[in-house]
């Protein structure tokens, strides 16, 4: 299977297309653009110089192995992130939370999908709708499921290993399928009964609960309807907030 398929499967995207674009934007930062790939990691330490203390992201998929490695990047340079417009995927699971300071700015959206930890945990059938919506013929499905399932337990391995290191609670990457069961009774508000589910973790909750400290939200409370929850039509999104989860320890 092309790589970009296992990519897109692992991401919780139909497809991606290229690489992120970098491109310095001041003496101090630098701005990463789409989605997250191989390479991406050379391309931004040829862009870095002494000074440079602030990624800006907006990205909203990618290769998780390789959001890993950015993410570590970013800890040890003790670099800050700013969104422009969204961290999703692989760049809000894994980019996101290694910064020492993230800021989320009016009009920016931080959005956490399912991990590899709860895709490892999806049974074989659901894997086979994955390959069957992905295209992957009748006759090389069972072959495929079973290297799909090996790659999202492999990927799994390398992102508790992630959080251990940067010192992030587990909980960060298996809260979401609490969200995803509340979301699907909000979306039947909506006649995209088809939108993707997205989750945005308060500041608070992210220090409280899972470790992950430094986050600056402004607008968060007054960007979410009163139930908790953001609904962008030109996305086919649908982003809730924490009120799925109960408090942590």
């Amino acid at each position: 299977m092309k790589r970009f398929l296992w990519v897109g499967l692992m991401a919780g995207v139909t497809a991606l297309a290229g690489a992120a674009d970098f491109s310095r934007t001041g003496s101090d930062s630098i701005a990463m653009r789409g989605p997250i790939a191989a390479g991406d990691v050379a391309k931004l330490q040829g862009l870095a110089a002494p000074g440079t203390t602030l990624l800006r992201v907006n990205s909203d998929a990618g290769d998780p192995q390789v959001a890993m490695q950015l993410g570590r990047y970013l800890r040890q340079q003790q670099w800050r992130l700013t969104i422009d417009t969204v961290c999703a995927g692989s760049c809000a699971l894994y980019v996101f939370p290694a910064a020492r300071h993230m800021h989320i700015p009016a009009g920016a959206v931080l959005a956490l999908q399912e991990s590899a930890f709860l895709r490892a945990q999806a049974g074989p059938e659901r894997m086979r709708r994955s390959l069957i919506e992905a295209g992957v013929p009748a006759d090389a499905l069972d072959r495929e499921t079973a290297a799909l399932a090996a790659q999202l337990a492999e990927t799994a391995a390398l992102e508790t290993a992630f959080a251990a290191e940067l010192g992030i609670a587990p909980a960060f990457y298996r809260d979401f399928r609490q969200v995803a069961v509340q979301a699907e009774s909000v979306r039947q508000r909506f006649p995209d009964q088809e939108a993707a589910v997205y989750w945005w973790p308060a500041a608070a909750r992210l220090q409280r609960c899972y470790g992950i400290a430094g986050v600056q939200e402004g607008t968060r409370a007054a960007r979410l309807a009163s139930d908790g929850y953001l609904y962008v039509p030109a996305l086919s999104a649908l982003v809730m907030g924490d009120q799925a989860l109960q408090a942590c320890p």
